[in-house]
C-alpha cells in the first residue's frame, strides 16, 4: 500500500481538465500530486475535504500588484481565493524601471489607472531599485505564497526614457533611441 506525505479525501475534484467532477481523493507526495481518485493508501496528514472543491490553483493573469508585491508575501485576497499565480505588469502601468525623480509620477498613473491609494503605495514602496532586472531581484527577496510573473510596463519605460518629454510631439534625441 503507498504512502503519501498527505491524502485531501473526499473531496468534489474539479481537474481542470475539462472533464466533469468528480468525488474522490488527491494525494501528495514530495510537493507533487503524486496520485488522483480512490487512494487506498496511507499517509503522514489527512484532510476531510468532504463538501469541499478541490482544484488546482488558478492563474490571475491580470492584476495590479506591481507595489504590493514588494512588501505583502500572501498578495492578499488573491491567496486567500486559490489563486497560486498572479501577473503584473498590465494596462502598462508598474514601478520599473523607475528614475528617482519619476517614482511619483509612476504612483500616480497606477493610482488614476487602478485607483489603488497613491499614498499606500508611496508608504509601501521601498524603490531599491531603478532597471526592470533590480525590480525582479527585489521582488525575489520576499518568500511567497504565490509565484509571480510580471510585463514590462511601456509607461514606466516611456517615464524612463523620455522622462518630462513625455508629451505628445516630442522628439526622442539619438541617446534616447
Amino acid at each position: 500500500m503507498a504512502h503519501y506525505d498527505l491524502i485531501i479525501r473526499g473531496g468534489t475534484i474539479v481537474d481542470g481538465t475539462g472533464a466533469p467532477a468528480f468525488t474522490g481523493d488527491v494525494g501528495v507526495r514530495n510537493g507533487l500530486i503524486a496520485a488522483v481518485g480512490r487512494i487506498e493508501g496511507t499517509a503522514t496528514e489527512e484532510i476531510d475535504a468532504s463538501g469541499k472543491v478541490v482544484a488546482p490553483g488558478f492563474v490571475d493573469i491580470h492584476t495590479h500588484y506591481d507595489g504590493q508585491a514588494t512588501w505583502d508575501q500572501e498578495m492578499a485576497p488573491s491567496s486567500w481565493h486559490g489563486v497560486t499565480t498572479v501577473v503584473m505588469g498590465n494596462c502598462g502601468v508598474g514601478f520599473a524601471p523607475a528614475r528617482p525623480d519619476r517614482h511619483q509620477w509612476l504612483i500616480s498613473l497606477m493610482e488614476g489607472v487602478e485607483d489603488i491609494p497613491g499614498t499606500a503605495l508611496a508608504e509601501g514602496i521601498t524603490w531599491d531599485w531603478e532597471t526592470f532586472p533590480e525590480y525582479l531581484d527585489a521582488l525575489e527577496k520576499l518568500p511567497r505564497t504565490v509565484d509571480i510573473g510580471t510585463h514590462v510596463p511601456h509607461g514606466a519605460v516611456r517615464a524612463y526614457v523620455l522622462g518630462d518629454r513625455e508629451q505628445p510631439g516630442a522628439v526622442p534625441t539619438a541617446d534616447d533611441i
